[in-house]
């Protein structure tokens, strides 16, 4: 009986019509000698998803029962060792494997371990979506998923956007001078949010390399370290990883790291002819219908691509600049957003006098 159903379904296979949805794609495979694409719409926005958080990239497919008596139907559903489901992520030196799936087996690529899950039963579902948890920026770009049923294929692809950032942060005055709830307000008034241990750990995983401890959401303190050195060993010695120190007492003073998705407009230079104080540059920002950008729009923007190597002023009064595209006199030959501190062991912000750019913030309307 056993192999008359698997019988039945091998002869059924070239009566089969797989019409693959993916996005917006209407893919149609005609399980014959000959495979043809048919694009009826558009591709749509790409998939977004915050850091830390999980995106669903998906990829639906529907069997046409046309040609098909019920029961054979019902045979081919019970044979989901038939579909090989392949998700791979396409970059620019190749294309890197992610998982790839077949009767009830799946490879997952080191880096996506214990982040992937597949729909079981994927032949029963049509579905052979892709879920990816606790997302990373390196996690964005585009993806393809290859489905594999017989010995045709059929395969489309999506692309994933990963969105915000996080970032250090410290109290003009001095190191160390933040208790939990200044820790809370000081991101607030940066134009951002207390960081999880979540995106924190996310960020680590993305490079963030920062031996200064930091309060977090959970009213812990912790700091990301890829490079292990002396001074920064905390509870994992010379191994990379996030320090912590566990939950503290909430007057205990340290920094913070702060956190931000995405603005709702705009961070710009501003055409100027000559560098301007504090006062000059907020009045600047006015004059374009503006505002000095928050700490958290600048790194925001970077994130988005920003890069200006000119140092300016933002609303709390501290000077930085985004670097995307690293030179030696632009940020010390590294990506991110540049601080300019007062003084030598990186506290204090620029005298309000003192003449620099700006980085101004429209909103959108």
């Amino acid at each position: 009986m056993l192999f008359e159903r698997q019988a039945l379904v091998r002869n059924s296979l070239s009566l089969i019509i797989l019409n693959i949805f993916f996005l917006n794609i209407n893919l149609i495979l005609i399980m014959t000698l000959n495979i043809f694409l048919k694009c009826k719409r558009p591709l749509s926005s790409p998939v977004k998803a915050p850091l830390a958080g999980h995106a669903l990239l998906p990829c639906h497919f529907s069997i046409s029962s046309d040609s098909l008596t019920t029961s054979t139907l019902k045979a081919l559903e019970s044979s989901e060792d038939q579909l090989r489901i392949k998700w791979t992520k396409l970059e620019d030196n190749g294309e890197k494997l992610v998982v790839v799936a077949q009767g009830g087996k799946m490879k997952v690529e080191k880096k996506y371990w214990d982040r992937v899950k597949l729909s079981s039963s994927p032949l029963l579902h049509r579905d052979s979506s892709l879920m990816i948890d606790k997302l990373r920026v390196s996690d964005a770009g585009l993806y393809r998923c290859e489905l594999m049923l017989d010995m045709e294929n059929i395969q489309g692809t999506v692309s994933l956007n990963v969105t915000g950032v996080v970032f250090h942060y410290r109290s003009k005055s001095d190191r160390y001078s933040l208790d939990f709830p200044s820790a809370v307000a000081a991101c607030l008034s940066a134009g951002a949010a207390i960081a999880t241990p979540e995106e924190l750990s996310a960020a680590y995983e993305d490079g963030l390399d920062q031996c200064d401890a930091g309060w977090l959401a959970d009213q812990t303190v912790r700091y990301p370290i890829n490079m292990p050195r002396p001074g920064c060993a905390g509870d994992l010695m010379g191994k990379p990883g996030v320090r912590t120190y566990g939950v503290r007492e909430s007057s205990e003073k340290y920094d913070v790291y702060c956190f931000i998705d995405q603005v709702q407009g705009e961070v710009f230079y501003p055409p100027i002819k000559e560098k301007l104080t504090f006062e000059q540059a907020t009045a600047e920002c006015e004059k374009h219908g503006t505002v000095l950008a928050s700490p958290g729009q600048l790194f925001a923007a970077w994130r988005a691509g920003l890069n200006r190597c000119d140092n300016g002023w933002l609303s709390d009064g501290s000077v930085r600049y985004p670097i995307n595209i690293p030179k030696p006199q632009c940020g010390r030959g590294q990506v991110g957003v540049r601080t300019l501190y007062k003084f030598e062991n990186q506290t204090g912000y620029p005298d309000p006098n003192d003449k620099h750019g700006a980085y101004c913030f429209k909103g959108k309307t």
